[in-house]
């Protein structure tokens, strides 16, 4: 069974505590609402990811399988994840394989005028892998490779203020990444080299609620729309011919954000 562990870069934080102690000088100036002209929100500085990532970020490898993609994530602006899996080692047919997998996420809103908002996520990951299987002639076989992921998703949105410290904010995305993986094994026909292309539409209602002057916290359940292009050579999951996928599913994310101009 998978084993994964989960080391997190928050990098972040002493320019946050920076960020709070210079507001103690206008803490007798009343915030402005969430969603006035000219905030910028920068996004799931620290944030937790239900039903899968969403927008096919941090990169899985084939070495790294057994890792689900429907469990509870975190999907930070910055991570790092180190994960093993084990099936029957010491074994005929068992495998042990490790990953090691980072990524870099900047999400960011702009409000432009009458609580909308424009923004977008970008996303980068690179992981690297290696496994071992012993076969049923006694036989161990290695592997080891390496993989990257990228996305781009712009956005809109429109905040519905509830009160001053709470508000909706609705945002419609269209997202799309790409990505490459290739792993050489010492198997025969058990290495591989493929590309990936996800198109995704993800519909999104979140419930906003300010800890501070530039602090907030978001929670959003989302309907997300994928069509999935993969196509390469090598073992599982691609055959040598081009895979074609579409799914709709519901997911969630839950996060941190910093507001600027509130």
């Amino acid at each position: 069974m998978p084993a994964p562990r989960a080391l997190f870069v928050l990098s972040f934080l002493p320019a946050l505590a920076a960020l709070l102690g210079t507001s103690a000088a206008r803490a007798e100036e009343p915030a402005k609402p969430f969603g006035g002209r000219g905030q910028v929100a920068f996004d799931d500085i620290v944030a937790l990811s239900v039903g899968g990532s969403r927008f096919g970020y941090p990169l899985v490898l084939p070495v790294g399988m057994g890792a689900g993609s429907l469990g509870v994530g975190y999907s930070g602006i910055l991570g790092y994840s180190s994960s093993t899996t084990l099936r029957n080692p010491g074994q005929p047919g068992g495998h042990k394989g490790t990953t090691d997998t980072m990524w870099i996420s900047p999400s960011l809103d702009v409000f432009v005028r009458g609580h909308f908002s424009v923004g977008a996520t970008l996303a980068a990951s690179y992981g690297t892998g290696e496994g071992e299987q012993l076969d049923f002639n006694g036989q161990v076989q290695r592997s080891k490779g390496s993989g990257y992921g990228f996305a781009i998703a712009p956005r809109v949105g429109y905040v519905i203020p509830l009160g001053t410290s709470f508000a909706l904010w609705p945002r419609l995305t269209l997202g799309y990444s790409g990505g490459y993986t290739n792993f050489e094994s010492t198997a025969p026909g058990r290495s591989v080299d493929w590309s990936n292309q996800n198109f995704r539409g993800i519909a999104e209602l979140g419930l906003v609620a300010r800890l501070h002057r530039y602090v907030y916290l978001r929670a959003a359940p989302e309907l997300v729309i994928s069509a999935t292009r993969r196509a390469g050579s090598g073992f599982n999951p691609i055959s040598g011919e081009a895979q074609n996928e579409f799914s709709v599913r519901l997911g969630a994310t839950a996060g941190v954000g910093i507001l600027l101009g509130g």
